[in-house]
């Protein structure tokens, strides 16, 4: 008999570990505190399923029970439907496995999902519906109440503001020329001939004068040989 009743002893000690680490593990994922409800519902299928979920229902039975008021007792699933239709008004967290209750509280908003898996517990997805509804949350929190919008400056704001809001459009910028005066003019046929003699005569100029340049240094050396030659022809005199 001692047995028996250490045995229940230490199975309810496990059970209610189990509940403590659970209920502590959600509040680390969930970021806050966390209160783990179930049903009468739920309690009597977890009992009816034998010794294979005794350990199941065990720790059910360390959570607070949540009267659903089912009489007869309905199915895990249904129950949990009934808690969370008409908009979840009691904002219940539903953690489970079955796949098929996973698909319907997906169609539903504001309905939170949990289940487990081997790398943990994890938060699914909200459905698309859930999340449009919840970005007009947000563009409805950052808009100006009504009777800010109904004040005498922002009504006179409006009425300042146009009316024609097609000056909004995009307009694509048209490509502009080159500028008129970075540009040079184009030559006619009599003034490009013109630019070509002008630039001949300057050249044959500088010919010549580069020809007279050689013929005066070239005499000026003649000049200074034939100085040396009378210089050396000269008798030197006597001391």
């Amino acid at each position: 008999m001692l047995t028996a009743a250490a045995a229940a002893a230490a199975a309810a000690a496990a059970s209610a570990a189990a509940a403590a680490a659970t209920q502590e593990l959600l509040s680390r994922l969930l970021g806050g505190e966390v209160k783990l409800f179930t049903t009468p519902c739920i309690s009597k299928e977890l009992k009816a399923l034998g010794a294979d979920f005794a350990a199941t229902a065990a720790t059910a039975r360390q959570q607070q029970l949540h009267k659903c008021e089912h009489s007869p007792p309905q199915p895990p699933s249904d129950c949990l439907l009934t808690a969370v239709n008409g908009g979840n008004k009691q904002h219940w967290w539903v953690a489970t496995q079955d796949k098929a209750l996973q698909a319907q509280l997906a169609s539903m908003q504001a309905v939170p999902v949990l289940f487990a898996s081997v790398n943990g517990l994890h938060l699914a997805d909200p459905p698309e519906q859930a999340k449009a509804a919840i970005a007009a949350g947000h563009a409805a929190a950052q808009a100006l109440p009504r009777h800010e919008l109904a004040s005498e400056p922002l009504k006179d704001l409006a009425e300042l503001r146009p009316k024609d809001e097609s000056w909004k459009k995009f307009r694509r910028k048209k490509v502009k020329g080159p500028n008129p005066l970075a540009v040079r003019k184009k030559q006619g046929k009599q003034q490009q001939q013109q630019a070509a003699a002008a630039g001949g005569a300057a050249a044959a100029a500088a010919a010549a004068g580069e020809g007279d340049a050689k013929a005066a240094a070239k005499r000026k050396r003649k000049k200074h040989k034939e100085q040396q030659q009378q210089q050396r022809q000269q008798p030197s005199g006597a001391g």
